[in-house]
């Protein structure tokens, strides 16, 4: 155990956090794993409120004094037109003691210049003593509780929200503002306890630090009673945080189930269009090729009618000049007669072919 001891408190922090460092240091070099920082005792919020009034009622003392001096300016400007008229008048008369007040006036606008001066550079000081007392107590609330860097992160974005103090804004309502909205979010006492809307009015200066204190002291006894930081809870609805984690992913399987069947649909019709388009090309195929062997025969049936017409033409021709003809023409004539047979012959054994082969490929068709 290390004990660390100074007459002011902020003034811990730096020993406090070079100890700290050195031990994760020394102990990091060793190999040792095990290793762990804690503090065990009570967290001085007494010491730290102490900081707290004091800067709070140093900026209500910057305040007061930025009153005085807006009305001392007023009073000087109001004196500076009476003068100004008395002496433009022709016929000037007394002053009525309007300059012996202009210079009192003057002296108490420059008094309260330099007392305001003085409270701002006090005000400086009394912020960064400020920080130095809640970077240890940030340090003595991580060590208390174990805090991880993340919870750390946030619990100094939480104290800390200022790099310095200006009129508009300061430490006390922005820090009020935050801590509120840890103890209304992560670290309410229930889930049903949770606001579901919060208050985003202006900050504005409080009139007192009884409210921070509370919050403060809030914060550390939910933070002693095992609360733990996170920023999951910033939607502020108390359903989202009492669904359970596995229902959050329900959603998304809903949206793809309700896309994919139209993709399914859509594969479904392409392939059985495909498959009848197969089909009709066969019959169309088939189809033409039939009417392709018709066309054969009739062209086959037509020169056959017209051979036999011609025959029929030329025997009547050879009966009625069988007698002016010679031997050699019956001849050529015979022949004729053969070549024609022959060709009909293998027109009639081609079409028959042709017709067998369409059976086949109409068989084929039925099959498939």
């Amino acid at each position: 155990r290390y004990r660390i001891q100074s007459e002011s408190f902020e003034d811990i922090w730096l020993v406090a956090k070079e100890l700290v460092q050195r031990f994760d240091q020394h102990f990091a070099s060793l190999g040792v794993k095990d290793f762990r920082n804690s503090f065990t005792g009570p967290i001085p919020l007494p010491e730290y409120f102490e900081t707290v009034d004091h800067h709070f009622e140093l900026r209500v003392n910057a305040q007061k004094y930025q009153d005085l001096l807006s009305e001392r300016a007023v009073q000087f400007r109001a004196i500076q037109r009476r003068l100004l008229t008395r002496f433009k008048d022709k016929t000037p008369g007394p002053l009525q003691n309007l300059d012996t007040l202009m210079e009192g006036t003057y002296r108490q606008v420059i008094a309260l210049a330099d007392a305001a001066e003085d409270n701002r550079e006090r005000l400086i000081q009394a912020f960064t003593r400020l920080r130095s007392a809640t970077h240890l107590l940030i340090l003595l609330l991580s060590l208390w509780q174990g805090l991880s860097s993340e919870q750390t992160a946030i619990l100094e974005a939480t104290l800390l929200p200022l790099l310095q103090d200006t009129p508009q804004l300061g430490w006390e309502e922005s820090v009020d503002a935050a801590v509120s909205h840890l103890l209304k979010t992560c670290l309410s006492r229930s889930p049903k306890d949770q606001a579901i809307s919060l208050s985003t009015g202006p900050l504005t200066i409080p009139k007192d630090m009884s409210r921070l204190k509370k919050h403060i002291t809030l914060l550390c006894d939910r933070l002693g009673k095992g609360g733990r930081l996170s920023l999951s809870s910033e939607a502020n609805v108390p359903t989202t945080v009492m669904m359970p984690v596995g229902c959050e992913s329900i959603p998304e399987p809903i949206v793809e189930q309700e896309e994919e069947p139209p993709l399914q649909q859509d594969a479904a019709k392409y392939i059985k269009k495909k498959q009848p388009s197969k089909r009709i090309k066969s019959k169309s195929d088939s189809s033409k090729e039939s009417s392709r062997e018709k066309k054969e025969k009739d062209s086959g049936k037509d020169k056959e009618s017209k051979v036999s017409s011609k025959e029929s033409k030329k025997e009547s021709k050879r009966e009625s000049t069988k007698e002016s003809k010679e031997p050699s023409k019956d001849k050529e004539s015979t022949r004729e007669k053969e070549s024609s047979k022959e060709s009909g012959k293998e027109k009639t054994k081609v079409s028959r072919k042709s017709s067998v082969k369409v059976k086949e490929k109409k068989s084929e068709a039925g099959d498939s």
